[in-house]
């Protein structure tokens, strides 16, 4: 049987941070904390939300700057946002790298009537800085969505 228990004090302490570090992540986005949600990535990291696009992913880092440009350009024009990101499965390929998986519901309200809903799970790896662990490559892979889509053509014009 294979074990996914943390063999050292340093793996516990690592294995805390990157959960809360997929916390903040989330949390940055739904507090409109740009701020501290630019902290969860190194200088530049590698995005794949092409399960959400249904375009290719760049192949190439993008600086964190400007993603977050562009998650902000379209979380500030919905009314609220939640989301949700449980089922962390964390593992260490060494003491400065690492990979964890977690599902996620991503909620966005325009207001009570018009919302949009998407539901997968997020494929990340992570690097020790020294400043903490952070994002180095974030994929998205949706599995499904509810609601109204065009809200997010609706929410960029704003």
């Amino acid at each position: 049987m294979h074990s996914t228990l943390p063999a050292s004090i340093d793996e516990i302490a690592s294995w805390h941070a990157v959960l809360d570090l997929s916390l903040r992540y989330a949390e940055g986005i739904d507090r409109r904390d740009w701020e501290g949600y630019a902290t969860c990535f190194l200088p530049e990291v590698r995005i794949d939300f092409s399960s959400f696009t249904h375009r290719p992913a760049s192949p190439e880092p993008v600086p964190v700057e400007a993603w977050v440009a562009a998650v902000r350009s379209t979380i500030d024009g919905f009314a609220a946002t939640q989301h949700s990101i449980t089922n962390q499965r964390i593992s260490f390929d060494s003491r400065t790298t690492g990979r964890y998986t977690a599902y996620i519901q991503a909620q966005h309200w325009a207001d009570r009537d018009r919302w949009y809903l998407i539901g997968g799970w997020y494929e990340n790896e992570v690097r020790r800085t020294a400043d903490g662990w952070k994002l180095a490559s974030v994929t998205l892979h949706q599995e499904w969505d509810a609601g109204d889509r065009a809200l997010l053509r609706e929410v960029n014009r704003r």
